[in-house]
């Protein structure tokens, strides 16, 4: 009896709370016909486009905008209001991989976009003659390319990949004199990009070979051990010796961290480094603490396994620093997979060990001397 008592007096109570938000609806109705799509987006008077549907908005702006500071101004339907605000700065330098959020508000409704901001630009990609493919480099805006001893260089005809949509001059298919180096334009959106293409004749030299940085050669790092590796995270220190936007990075537990944590490279992001060609590996460190980091290098099914050590000193907490690691001088089995632990010592050693996020960027194989 006493639960039946209790069970209508809930009843009673759902009834009453029903009714009274019944009676607050009609005198304070949901406004829910408000236009809560954005007009307008501009950066600089580039106009963005506005997808309502996909919920984004990209704007192409001139190569060399500051990214770090953009005033956005946006216009909004009747009696709208957006966060953040138009005009106010914000900082789209990493847009392209992490947007900014706007959100619109009206009446009931709101919506949120995601906002890129980028920079104009058109690259070549790949720059081939022949069976020979030329060294680019995206940087300095120069094609390297060699040909054997005997080619007639006065008449070639390039395939070349570059960004969709742009023009290019020379043309396409068209012969061109490598005699002396050539200047190849793209235009693109109104803007121009040249590039200088260098014919030389003979056997190319092994270079460095890139095994990951955080912007073209994008390896994903597998976790090992503590949390999981940010294989593209906003480079912390771009003012230093590694001024590339993005690079990897995990952090590690002062009282958990210890035994091996790190990131590796294996399985479908495995290398191919053949120590007949390369002696040595460089690595870009960052962290707040000083002491040895450790490659531990593995052939195909993780045999054939070797440590190197590189110490991390204490003069660059906090900045980047190159390392460099020695393949062992009798090593014959070809590298597939390597593994990173940017701090090999057991937590409070050498010193003490705070919890902290440690980055690593350009791993690179180095050739023979």
């Amino acid at each position: 009896m006493t639960t039946l008592k209790n069970i209508s007096l809930v009843l009673i109570t759902l009834f009453a709370c029903i009714t009274t938000a019944c009676k607050d609806e009609t005198s304070d109705p949901l406004v829910l016909d408000s236009d809560v799509n954005i007009t307008s987006f501009a950066v600089n008077g580039a106009e963005g486009v506005v997808d309502n549907e996909a919920g984004t908005i990209t704007v192409f702006v001139p190569a060399g905008t500051n990214l770090a500071a953009v005033s956005p101004v946006i216009t909004l339907p009747a009696n709208a209001t957006i966060a953040p605000a138009s005009g106010v700065a914000q900082n789209f330098t990493y847009s392209a991989t992490t947007p900014i959020e706007y959100r619109v508000f009206n009446g009931n409704l709101y919506t949120t976009y995601k906002v890129t901001v980028k920079e104009i630009k058109a690259e070549i990609t790949s720059f081939r003659i022949g069976g020979r493919t030329g060294i680019v480099n995206q940087s300095e805006k120069t094609v390297l390319i060699y040909l054997p001893e005997s080619t007639d260089v006065t008449a070639l005809s390039p395939v070349i990949a570059y960004t969709e949509g742009a023009a290019i001059s020379p043309d396409q298919g068209s012969y061109v004199d490598f005699t002396s180096p050539v200047t190849y334009t793209l235009t693109y959106q109104g803007e121009r990009f040249t590039y200088t293409v260098t014919v030389m004749l003979g056997d190319e030299p092994i270079l460095p070979l890139v095994l990951y940085n955080g912007e073209d050669v994008m390896r994903q790092w597998a976790q090992l051990g503590g949390g999981p590796v940010d294989s593209s995270t906003p480079n912390p220190k771009t003012g230093g010796i590694n001024t590339t936007d993005f690079c990897a990075s995990f952090e590690r537990n002062a009282s958990t961290g210890e035994g091996w944590h790190g990131g590796a490279l294996w399985n479908e992001n495995k290398v191919n480094v053949d120590p007949a060609e390369y002696s040595r590996f460089s690595l870009m460190v960052l962290k707040q603490v000083a002491g040895d980091v450790q490659l531990e290098i593995q052939a195909d099914g993780e045999t054939d396994k070797a440590w190197l050590r590189a110490w991390y000193s204490e003069e660059h907490l906090g900045q980047w620093q190159e390392l460099i690691f020695y393949i062992p001088a009798d090593r014959t089995a070809i590298i597939s997979n390597i593994l990173v632990m940017p701090h090999e010592h057991a937590n409070g050693q050498p010193v003490a060990f705070p919890t902290q996020r440690m980055y690593w960027d350009e791993l690179k194989a180095l050739p023979k001397e």
